[in-house]
């Protein structure tokens, strides 16, 4: 029987407490020990994550990868990715993969600011420029990945950025909850890595991510359809009032401002699929105006758009692992020269 002034029960509450902080602070110590290095990002992944993932990945490799999920390995294994076998065969070169889904080249010059910010350059960057990221009606063709946004903004803003990056992203205003989530994150490792944790355990980040990406590929339309392909590729011609073109010029001008050697690859389409879409004059022009773009700033081009016949992919551009293996080899010369 407890005493009637309370004591013992103050005294449980007081163990509970010492016992709960005791556990957090062994969860803290354990998070902080257990680093895996993965070959590449997770689906989905924090401002933390990124943060730690990249300047680790990137601090002292021979190649920095930037690209959307072609690259990245979209239904693919880490291993089957075309950056993944690239790695491989570049014969123990270490090579840093910061490619991620619908990484348009808005978000590939911030994060190369945010690595130089840190102080952190590799030796060369393979730039992986896939035409659809150049579409203006997309979701993404003004904006940054909300882990990268968190990084970059505002400390990596430059007045190159008014009137290019989405301006609700651009003048977000910081909140004191914003402020007071990043000091939690930044000094309470189990929150910060919450979503990390969750991804590493259960592989998507909800059940809704889970589902589309099973069903997805079921969902494709066969090679005689394609119609909701027909509005990812902007034939308009290519210049500096296109968003996407202006921030892969000024992520060119700032790797040789900084003597990094670059590469840019133009990734194989599925043309057996976008045949009504993409074989005509104007997409090769857009094609032509992007392998100039790099070559005027020193840049070595890749041109693969033709490489892959129609059972290499799996669906307009994410490639089977046979095609991701000829992706890969078709890069190897190019990479290892700049190497």
């Amino acid at each position: 029987m407890g005493r009637s002034d309370g004591r013992p029960a103050r005294a449980d509450v007081r163990v509970t407490l010492l016992v709960t902080l005791l556990l957090l602070v062994l969860t803290d110590l354990g998070l902080a020990a257990w680093q895996p290095r993965p070959e590449r990002l997770p689906t989905h992944f924090s401002s933390r994550y990124l943060e730690r993932y990249a300047v680790g990945q990137t601090a002292g490799a021979g190649l920095l990868i930037l690209g959307d999920s072609e690259l990245w390995g979209y239904g693919l294994t880490p291993a089957q990715s075309p950056a993944g076998q690239l790695s491989r065969a570049l014969n123990g070169a270490r090579v840093a993969n910061l490619a991620y889904e619908a990484q348009t080249p808005i978000n590939a010059d911030f994060v190369v600011r945010f690595l130089l910010s840190r102080g952190v350059r590799p030796r060369a960057v393979l730039v992986e420029l896939n035409a659809a990221s150049f579409n203006q009606t997309a979701a993404a063709y003004d904006r940054l990945n909300p882990a990268l946004a968190d990084l970059a903004i505002p400390s990596l803003l430059e007045p190159f950025d008014a009137g290019r990056l989405d301006d609700a992203q651009r003048r977000r205003t910081e909140t004191v909850g914003d402020r007071l989530n990043r000091f939690v994150a930044a000094h309470w490792l189990l929150y910060g890595s919450r979503l990390d944790l969750h991804q590493a355990l259960f592989g998507d980040a909800d059940l809704v991510s889970a589902i589309y990406a099973r069903v997805r590929p079921l969902l494709q339309p066969p090679a005689r359809g394609g119609a909701p392909y027909a509005a990812m590729y902007d034939l308009t011609p290519l210049d500096d009032a296109n968003v996407s073109f202006a921030y892969a010029e000024h992520l060119l001008e700032t790797l040789r401002r900084a003597a990094i050697p670059a590469v840019v690859v133009l990734p194989p389409i599925n043309h057996a699929l976008l045949h009504p879409y993409v074989d005509n004059a104007a997409y090769r022009a857009n094609l032509g105006r992007l392998a100039a773009l790099a070559r005027a700033h020193g840049a070595g081009v890749v041109d693969l758009d033709g490489l892959l016949s129609g059972r290499d992919f799996i669906d307009n551009t994410h490639v089977t692992p046979r095609g991701a293996a000829r992706f890969a080899h078709a890069l190897l010369s190019s990479v290892g020269r700049v190497l």
